[in-house]
């Protein structure tokens, strides 16, 4: 019996083939142990922690698949499964949506928008896109609902594919953008060329396989795109087995910097350490208005502009930074920085104290440097 063969009595339709998902489950369990210990070996926490959990996500979603290949009457693993490995892949976009705020953050002076929203916006919005998959899938794969709610399903999902695919575009735009415009400025090094281009493969890979799923839910589950077997063995796991092979192989974490706080000075050459590129607006805002476009029209934006401010600018910057930060508990306790003398809401309510006479009181506002002073001399990563 062939891939997609009808098989009577099963809730696949056919009989899933049970040699598959085994190979699939040790193929991405040693990847994801080499994503995590590549991850560790290059401290790249918070660009790739999530690489190791993306594989455990289609590792359990295969091992259910495996288990339901013997059980074909039971719905649970049908759904449990479904959901499970469609939640893989959106994972695997959040991590590029990480790679790419990274590259932002050492290349601030070219940056198309604030780093740290490329993350709030593509971030959230990709959690909408697991919401909705979560939602859906459940449901489009449960045959013991009515027609009318799988339906249902099948339109949620097909809701977060076309929110997916959005993302991706805007995504591929913004990453070509900057590549442009770092180009023209030669700042790009052999390392961050590499990283841009595994970035456009990795991207591709992951947009295809949303096209699939788009066609699959689109047609509806008496499609044969949904009941042949074969077309998820291609567009589902092979792709992204390919996907976490060549995030393996070019691995980020080896050719990017392990901290925000590193940039790389205008001249292309020279790495300095800087009070990293923070976003002091409340992040709910920075997700609506990644661009800022207040801040554009104000010209507030302007007054961050760290990466040409002198060697002792930077350094008071980074003092007042370490003296501002918050402890462990003050995060768990206000998670949104809402209250405090920094605050979002406790600025404007406490008051500062003035300063006593013969002190100078510490300016909280950058300003930008009239003269670019000596730079550090720290190769280029």
């Amino acid at each position: 019996m062939g891939m997609g063969d009808y098989s009577p009595g099963s809730i696949w339709y056919y009989a899933p083939n049970k040699a598959a998902p085994i190979v699939f489950i040790v193929l991405f369990f040693i990847s994801g142990c080499i994503h995590a210990w590549q991850t560790m070996k290059h401290h790249s926490w918070r660009t790739t922690l999530l690489l190791p959990w993306a594989a455990a996500l289609m590792i359990t979603g295969f091992a259910l698949r495996e288990v339901g290949a013997y059980n074909t009457d039971n719905l649970t693993y049908l759904i449990a499964s479904t959901v499970l490995i469609m939640s893989g892949p959106p994972v695997y976009a959040l991590i590029n949506y990480f790679i790419l705020s990274r590259i932002l953050f050492f290349i601030p002076w070219l940056a198309p928008i604030h780093p740290g929203r490329v993350a709030t916006t593509f971030v959230g919005l990709d959690a909408v896109c697991e919401i909705l998959i979560g939602q859906g899938a459940w449901r489009m794969a449960n045959s013991s609902l009515t027609v009318k709610q799988r339906k249902l399903g099948s339109n949620l999902v097909t809701a977060s594919l076309s929110l997916q695919a959005a993302l991706f575009g805007a995504f591929g735009l913004l990453a070509a953008h900057f590549h442009y415009r770092a180009n023209k400025a030669k700042a790009l090094s052999k390392d961050l060329r590499i990283v841009l281009y595994v970035l456009y493969v990795s991207a591709t890979i992951v947009t295809i396989r949303c096209i699939y799923r788009l066609v699959e839910y689109i047609e509806g589950w008496d499609s044969t795109v949904y009941k042949n077997e074969i077309f998820f063995w291609i567009f589902e796991a092979v792709i992204m087995l390919l996907n976490t092979f060549l995030l393996n192989l070019y691995h980020p974490g080896k050719r990017l910097p392990r901290s925000n706080s590193v940039f790389l000075a205008r001249d292309g050459v020279t790495v300095r350490k800087g009070p990293g590129w923070d976003d002091d607006r409340p992040w709910i805002v920075t997700m609506f208005d990644p661009v800022d476009l207040w801040g554009l029209f104000t010209g507030k934006d302007k007054k961050t502009m760290f990466w040409d401010m002198s060697d002792e600018e930077l350094e008071r910057l980074r003092r007042e930074k370490k003296a501002n930060k918050r402890n462990v508990l003050a995060g768990a306790l206000d998670p949104f920085h809402l209250w405090g003398h920094n605050g979002y809401i406790g600025k404007h309510i406490i008051k500062k104290k003035p300063a006593t006479s013969g002190e100078t009181p510490v300016k909280t506002e950058d300003k930008t440097a009239k003269t670019k002073g000596a730079r550090d001399t720290t190769d280029v990563v």
